[in-house]
């Protein structure tokens, strides 16, 4: 008898343990193999922002808020062992309850891990625990307490403590079983520990019937030949390369311009018309092939281009004839000189073959995206998580130069470009945006020094010696500007400039050499077509009289 109650007991004892809270090890375990992080891409092909979510069955079904995909046209998901996926179709939607299920591509018929739901009764005070990647941080864990159970728009809501961020909606909330009660979808800014999830159980989920995403996002995954790209020109990445499109009747080139150029308040982008290999083209490496720009959604020319304010972004299209081959390895290009945009051997079937995710480029693209005048807090956000991970990323430290700039904080400003050239004393963009910054401040002497550096490490560049020549005119240093006007003219890129030929005539007239400051305001008058600077020429014209 006593070894059958000991029995009884032993076999009771490894049932109740079984009936008990997971470790929490366990849970995070299998929560991570469960559990991805997404990441969107806009009608540009621009990141469009990341968010999470979890699979729900091994064939891939998976879980994210509505609000993660609304407005994407592809969407990929990378899985903790960076597994990379492309979301196939949205298999069901409800804007309301901010809840989405949708399958993926999935052609090698992988089985994954997934979560359950509870169909335990929530209650206040229950533990529980979530698994995101909020800010892009991948597999953060955090804990606490269901605060409150609630109704609102969204429908039932689940309250908790456990910390939510921008990055984390979708993730499932986990009870302490480690089953899914809700999935987490917002915060309030205003208070503390004001998370939220909505609830969900199989049966909620089951109802789901609807697809109100589909009806909106008419496009999601529809264009077989839209190819996202995401590649930085090759000069100095404030041009990028979103996409290509391949249509019936025009292919079409999706960018974007960040203005981080600290020697113009705004900057000008235009897309000359007919100008052949000077223009604007396509370039079929294998068949040698071109295909030149019909139009364009900026400007024609110089004189009526597209203004694009400091430290902000343009998103803008380019269009060329339809292209009927299967394009391998391209070039996309615009003029052949040191200051055109240039994309180089781009090997098309990589990207064809699979949306890829590169966090460095994802990331900084994103935050390029979000860069607005009078608007940069996101993007200053983003910037100095870049630079909490990776203090020496150049371009972070430049955005976050500009941007402190153009709130008019020039101590910060100087700061990070002094990091810049601290970092990376080889580099030119550093001592470009700072020289600038010292010409802002009066600091001639120290701007020179900048610029001479700049041209030092890469003298092939004329825009670094038409820069330090205004530079010498502002402190009267008028035969050293002649110089360098006359080094920016002997390159292509100013070649057919009127304004760099005005600068060196007014330098010429400062230098009393009359007849060559003639010979300047009459090639920059042939060349140029602005009223405004043929209006000034002219009046140069009769002093030199």
């Amino acid at each position: 008898m006593k070894t059958i109650i000991y029995a009884f007991i032993g076999t009771l004892a490894i049932l109740l343990s079984g009936c008990g809270p997971k470790d929490v090890k366990t849970i995070i375990a299998e929560t991570k193999e469960a559990s991805f992080i997404i990441y969107t891409y806009d009608e540009y092909g621009t990141p469009k922002g990341s968010g999470s979510g979890f699979f729900i069955n091994a064939d891939g079904v998976g879980i994210t808020n509505y609000h993660v995909l609304d407005g994407a046209v592809k969407a990929q998901l990378t899985l903790s062992d960076s597994t990379e996926l492309e979301i196939d179709k949205v298999l069901a939607s409800d804007a309301k309850w901010d809840i989405i299920k949708f399958s993926v591509k999935n052609p090698d018929n992988k089985k994954f891990k997934f979560l359950k739901f509870s169909n335990k009764l929530v209650e206040q005070g229950d533990k529980v625990y979530n698994i995101s990647a909020p800010m892009g941080l991948e597999q953060t864990v955090s804990d606490g307490l269901v605060s409150s159970l609630r109704e609102d728009s969204h429908g039932q809501v689940v309250q908790i403590t456990a910390p939510i961020s921008p990055g984390s909606s979708g993730s499932a909330i986990l009870n302490e079983n480690g089953d899914v009660i809700a999935v987490a979808t917002f915060l309030h800014k205003g208070g503390q520990n004001l998370n939220f999830g909505v609830a969900i159980n199989d049966s909620k989920l089951a109802a789901l019937s609807q697809n109100e995403f589909e009806k909106k996002n008419a496009s999601f995954n529809k264009k077989e030949n839209f190819i996202i790209l995401n590649i930085p020109d090759d000069r100095n990445g404030t041009v990028v390369l979103h996409a290509l499109e391949f249509k019936n009747d025009a292919t079409v080139a999706y960018l974007s311009f960040t203005n981080l150029d600290l020697s113009l308040n705004k900057h000008v982008i235009w897309c000359e018309l007919n100008k052949k290999d000077d223009g604007f083209l396509i370039e079929d490496k294998e068949r040698n092939r071109k295909y030149y720009v019909t139009s364009s959604t900026i400007g024609v020319d110089k004189p009526n281009g597209t203004e694009v304010a400091l430290a902000s972004n343009y998103k803008f299209k380019v269009f060329f004839p339809a292209i009927r081959d299967e394009l391998h390895t391209i070039d996309v290009t615009y003029g052949h000189t040191s200051r055109g945009w240039q994309f180089t051997n781009i090997n098309l079937d990589r990207y064809r073959e699979k949306l890829t995710y590169q966090s460095n480029e994802y990331i900084r693209n994103y935050a390029y995206s979000t860069m607005h005048k009078g608007d940069l807090n996101d993007a200053s956000s983003i910037f100095l998580s870049m630079l909490e991970e990776n203090p020496e990323d150049l371009f972070a430290l430049n955005a976050m130069g500009i941007i402190s700039y153009a709130v008019e904080n020039i101590n910060d400003a100087n700061y990070y470009f002094s990091k810049a050239i601290e970092f990376h004393p080889n580099n030119t963009l550093g001592y470009l945006n700072r020289s600038q910054l010292y010409k802002y401040q009066k600091d001639y002497k120290n701007a020179i020094a900048d610029m001479t550096t700049a041209i030092n490490i890469n003298p092939a560049q004329p825009d670094s010696y038409f820069v330090r020549g205004t530079m010498y005119a502002d402190t009267d240093q008028w035969d050293d500007a002649v110089n360098d006007y006359s080094k920016a003219i002997e390159s292509d890129d100013f070649q057919k400039d009127p304004y760099a030929y005005f600068y060196r005539a007014i330098a010429h007239v400062r230098t009393k050499n009359v007849k060559a400051a003639r010979d300047d305001v009459q090639t920059s008058y042939n060349l140029t077509n602005d009223p405004e600077l043929e209006e000034a020429l002219q009046e140069l014209w009769k002093a030199l009289y």
